[in-house]
């Protein structure tokens, strides 16, 4: 499915953002006034800094506030002093600044409340129109403890890369890109790793490159610390086995329910299964001094305990417990061994459970597991899995990974509940910066949205939060808004804080971007609730997907993968319980309403000519309104061609006319892209795909395509069409005709296919094993996934189907369970597509055809 003639991706060596994030943060001090006003202090003749706070863990933060001064042009040899002091506070990071006549000064218990507090002090000046505080006493404290990031681009060590950042030597952590995070109020990150490579236990040998990996997670941590961030390991254990696995054939005890992989879940009651948990983050604590933690997926994702198997019931042992027990037994050694090594350190178990319907096959489940937590374990939850909303009159239900969604979930706050009368810490994991929804820029600026978000997370006593998955993290305003939020009280309206976090960058201009801001948020709630949407949409990269005015039935690829094919044309795949109408209509209105902010951003390009930062985050907001735009645009192509496929004759020409006018402005589309792109390295990088889903090389290979569309393909149709010929010839592909009494023979089976009153009856002899599975695809609409039915045991299925169509997409596959590797043999022949997530292996492109009774 990949076309040969793509350009290759850019070279990591040439990714430019990275230069840029090496590079101090822009400061832009926009002062206009001479004279402090009343109640004001003067900063402008100097200042003098006196440090009495004795911490070796501050000259970051020292060092740039002078360097913040000397920016700014204000003396280090003045008059009015700021003084650094300890002083008691409520908690870690919280501090106290007192600004009067005779000097301001700053207090806190800790370095971090220090450290908070300088940040805060620059903004002050930053957002004032002079060299001028306010007299008075400002006090802040954290509500959100830990506020974990992650490096925007670090490999991810998974498929197809398997990059592993603590085997090379690449520095992930320029100082300048942590002293921005520091900024905005980040002070963890969170890096992949797996026992097996970092440990040594009593059952496990450390790994042949453990030790080096292990020197750079040390490097890491120490160097991280230097901004007040700590570094949090992130994990997916205790991990499944494989059957020939030397730990598992030495120890079958902790053999534990067989997994749908063919690996064995690890079973945690035995004291073998203790002694290896205890051992394992024993180990990495103590030989990694400063680790903030480790998040853990206990449950979800990939399977882990013998609760990753039906909640337990197929482990002899598990199936008596209940899946809190199995938890708890997973959990408490973890703990320990991490507590015992490092007693300031945090255990986050993680249940990711994505769930998207009307309801959580597991909500119990997961509630006696927060019933029975460890204590000083940290329960996190996706805040918006399983949640809803209305959009169009209708119900929808998110899955994970939502910023247009605020949240929270019902099981969210259920859990939370649960885990608050346990005194457990809360943790929630969002999507800060971008989500799912389009990730191929840096960040998506609703920060009213996260404004809405935290003042819920607030309410439910929500303690810590992971900020991002591989994408979701690259500094700017929605982290700076993150950073701000965890210490608001909302004590006054989301446009307040709007104004507030725009001032800093924008100054007198303030008003007006908070203002396209909330324009941006009201628009973005109107991204499609859908999470196939999200996975195969057109929003990420649709202004690189090539359009097929005569139907080639290519599908659609992963957005967070580079090793699949640029999208096709089977649009109904993204769709999931939508239908192309609805999805139009929102699609329109999320352009639309985005435009109108966009519309006030491009009003302040003049007033923006000595900002590097302000003109990007114009250019950004254009390019969000293009691929918007671009992707509504892609979704009416495939409606009209719809309407074409139905319209025969000279009826069809106008229909045609309005296609010819879409492909044109994504000519237009493109072309914009490829001048955004010259001026910002960061559009089109999906951190998950490790590379560009597009780049002007990509831009210019569309724009080409789609000129040959219009050259050759829009003629031949509009021929077509004039001349009364059919206008999309039937391609040719293997028939069956219900109801002819006839069986279609296959090497080792034969079918035979009947229909009436709306049920379609597959009845099928074959002389091989009982063991034997059958897989039989329908697809009642073309362009859309097709049903999905196995058969094993049984050889006989009735389908309920109703359709007004002559015709259906059809195809019937034996898998033969005597053979070695499980052969295949399928009355289409089949080969399968590289396994894609919900939709699977089909392959729309070797489907038969079922042609119905009239």
């Amino acid at each position: 499915m990949i076309h040969l003639d793509e350009p290759e991706q850019p070279n990591p060596r040439n990714w430019k953002f990275v230069e840029e994030l090496s590079r101090p943060a822009e400061r832009c001090f926009r002062w206009t006034r001479t004279v402090a006003g009343e109640n004001e202090v003067d900063l402008g003749g100097g200042v003098e800094i006196e440090n009495n706070f004795l911490s070796d863990n501050l000259e970051t933060a020292f060092s740039d506030l002078n360097r913040f001064f000397q920016a700014a042009g204000i003396a280090l040899s003045g008059m009015y002093k700021i003084i650094f002091e300890q002083s008691d506070t409520v908690c870690l990071e919280a501090y106290r600044l007192h600004v009067a006549a005779d000097g301001c000064r700053i207090q806190a218990n800790d370095s971090e409340g220090i450290r908070r507090a300088i940040y805060f002090l620059e903004d002050l000046l930053l957002g004032a129109d002079g060299p001028f505080l306010k007299t008075g006493t400002i006090q802040r404290k954290p509500w959100v403890k830990s506020r974990i990031s992650r490096c925007f681009f670090g490999p991810i060590k998974r498929p197809p890369f398997n990059r592993d950042e603590l085997l090379d030597e690449v520095d992930y952590y320029p100082d300048e890109y942590l002293n921005r995070l520091a900024h905005e109020g980040v002070n963890g990150l969170w890096l992949t790793v797996a026992f097996r490579d970092l440990c040594r236990t009593s059952i496990t040998e450390l790994a042949p490159d453990g030790e080096k990996r292990l020197a750079k997670l040390r490097w890491t941590v120490d160097k991280c610390l230097r901004y007040g961030i700590k570094t949090y390991i992130f994990c997916i254990e205790p991990r499944a086995m494989a059957p020939d696995d030397p730990a598992l054939l030495d120890n079958p005890e902790l053999k534990g329910a067989l997994t749908w992989s063919g690996t064995y879940c690890f079973c945690p009651f035995s004291g073998t299964a203790q002694a290896y948990l205890y051992d394992s983050t024993n180990w990495i604590f103590s030989q990694v001094p400063g680790l903030g933690g480790m998040i853990n997926i206990s449950f979800g994702e990939r399977a882990t305990t013998c609760m990753s198997s039906n909640f337990g019931v197929d482990c002899p042992v598990c199936s008596k417990k209940t899946p809190g027990e199995i938890m708890a037994a997973a959990l408490e050694p973890m703990e320990c061994g991490m507590r015992d090594a490092a007693p300031d350190a945090e255990l986050v178990s993680w249940f990711y459970v994505p769930q998207n319907g009307t309801g959580f096959a597991c909500d119990g489940q997961m509630l006696d597991v927060a019933d029975k937590l460890p204590e000083n374990v940290v329960l996190q939850y996706n805040f918006e899995s399983g949640g809803g909303k209305e959009q169009l009159g209708k119900e929808r239900f998110a899955g994970d990974y939502w910023l247009s969604y605020v949240g929270p979930s019902k099981i969210f706050s259920a859990l939370g509940k649960a885990a608050g009368s346990r005194g457990n810490a809360l943790s929630a994991k969002i999507q800060v910066s971008c989500s799912h929804e389009v990730a191929t820029v840096p960040l998506v600026p609703v920060p009213g949205l996260l404004y809405r978000k935290y003042k819920a997370m607030r309410e439910l006593g929500v303690s810590h939060v992971m900020q991002c998955w591989y994408f979701g993290c690259y500094p700017g305003i929605m982290n700076k808004a993150a950073g701000e939020l965890a210490f608001e009280e909302f004590a006054d309206t989301e446009e307040d804080f709007l104004h507030r976090l725009a001032a800093p960058q924008w100054g007198a201009h303030a008003r007006e971007v908070a203002e396209a801001w909330a324009l941006f948020a009201d628009a973005y709630e109107n991204y499609p609730l859908e999470n196939m949407f999200q996975y195969y949409g057109p929003m990420h990269d649709g202004v690189v997907w090539p359009l097929h005015l005569d139907p080639a039935n290519l599908p659609l690829g992963p957005t967070w993968r580079l090793d699949y094919w640029t999208s096709g044309d089977r649009y109904g795949e993204c769709l999931g319980t939508f239908s192309i109408e609805e999805v139009l209509a929102l699609c329109a209105e999320l352009s639309g309403r985005w435009n109108r902010g966009v519309e006030i951003l491009d009003q302040l390009n003049a007033a923006s000519r000595d900002s590097g930062e302000c003109r990007k985050d114009i250019g950004l907001a254009e390019a969000l309104g293009i691929q918007f735009r671009s992707g509504s645009n892609i979704m009416k192509f495939y409606a009209l061609r719809e309407e074409l496929l139905a319209e025969p004759g000279s009826g069809g020409l106008e229909i045609l006319g309005r296609m010819r006018k879409l492909v044109l402005a994504e000519i237009g589309n493109s072309g914009r892209m490829i001048e955004l792109c010259g001026a910002d390295s960061r559009l089109g990088f999906h951190p998950e795909a490790e590379g560009y889903k597009y780049f002007p090389e990509k831009l210019a290979w569309r724009i080409q395509r789609l000129k040959s569309l219009l050259e050759d393909d829009f003629p031949q149709i509009h021929e077509r069409l004039s001349s009364g010929e059919n206008t999309f010839p039937e391609k040719e592909v293997k028939s069956y005709r219900c109801n002819s009494g006839t069986s279609a023979r296959v090497a080792g089976f034969s079918w035979q296919a009947d229909y009436a009153e709306g049920k379609l009856k597959i009845s099928i002899e074959h002389d091989g094993s009982a063991d034997d599975e059958f897989r039989i695809f329908l697809e009642e609409r073309p362009f859309y996934p097709p049903q999905e039915f196995v058969l094993k045991g049984t050889y006989e299925i009735e389908i309920p189907l109703s359709t007004d169509t002559k015709a259906v997409g059809f195809n019937i596959l034996k898998i033969n369970k005597s053979n070695s590797g499980n052969e295949t043999v399928g009355w289409e022949e089949f080969t399968p597509l590289k396994y894609r997530l919900v939709l699977a292996d089909y392959n729309p492109r070797t489907m038969g055809r079922l042609v119905l009774p009239a």
